[in-house]
């Protein structure tokens, strides 16, 4: 892991925007097929070429977290890309058996789709610099974990979403603090803990933190891509 000084000499020794993916976010691009956003697999591709040139054209960071939990739940998501793969297959068999008109079974090359999309979310993740713990981050998170503010939740719920956003916060306040003025975009599809209830919109307790250093939020990776190409990024 890499200490947020160290993460801020190399960006803004190389300013290009700076993107802070959230563990959803990369096991969203497993989940693909079964959430039907192929756009999703699209631009993971298109950060992961980014990202690697030299120099490169965008920044990925992730906190201490994301990687214990992209361990922990990559087996189930795989196997939820799994499903959704099969079931295509299954709809073929039953509009035979209903009498509707054929339905093209999928290759055998498809079926191993699932592997193809772990193994792309895990060099996403292997892409990405993971930031070192930061004292006031997991100060800040600690308060809010004690305090119950989103994303914490009473009963010690949320704590890792609490370090995971304040090490976004923390580093991105050190980039501005360093004279860094590009994006800087917290990506998080856990819209129930970091978005307002029914909505894709930052929660009302995050704002202040995010407008205070220029904090963006995007709820996917298709969101911030937008975003970047809004401001006039070039991948």
């Amino acid at each position: 892991m890499t200490l947020i000084a160290d993460v801020v000499t190399v960006i803004t020794g190389s300013p290009a925007p700076v993107l802070f993916l959230d563990s959803c976010i990369l096991l969203d691009i497993v989940r693909a097929p079964l959430r039907n956003k192929p756009s999703e697999i699209q631009v993971a591709r298109l950060f992961l070429t980014a990202v690697q040139k030299t120099p490169k054209t965008i920044h990925l960071l992730v906190a201490s977290p994301t990687q214990r939990e992209w361990t922990d739940h990559i087996a189930e998501t795989e196997n939820d890309c799994t499903i959704a793969v099969n079931s295509c297959n299954a709809v073929a068999s039953i509009c035979g058996h209903m009498a509707l008109p054929p339905v093209a079974f999928l290759p055998a090359g498809v079926l191993t789709l699932s592997t193809l999309l772990r193994n792309l979310s895990a060099d996403l993740l292997a892409a990405a610099v993971s930031m070192d713990h930061d004292a006031a981050a997991l100060g800040r998170a600690v308060d809010r974990i004690i305090a119950s503010t989103h994303p914490a939740k009473p009963g010690g719920k949320g704590a890792k979403d609490s370090v995971i956003l304040e090490h976004a916060v923390e580093a991105t306040t050190q980039l501005r603090n360093a004279g860094f003025t590009g994006i800087c975009l917290f990506v998080s599809s856990n819209t129930k803990d970091f978005a307002n209830a029914g909505s894709t919109n930052l929660h009302a307790q995050l704002t202040p933190a995010f407008n205070a250093v220029n904090l963006e939020y995007a709820v996917s990776l298709t969101h911030a891509e937008s975003i970047l190409t809004a401001a006039g990024w070039v991948p």
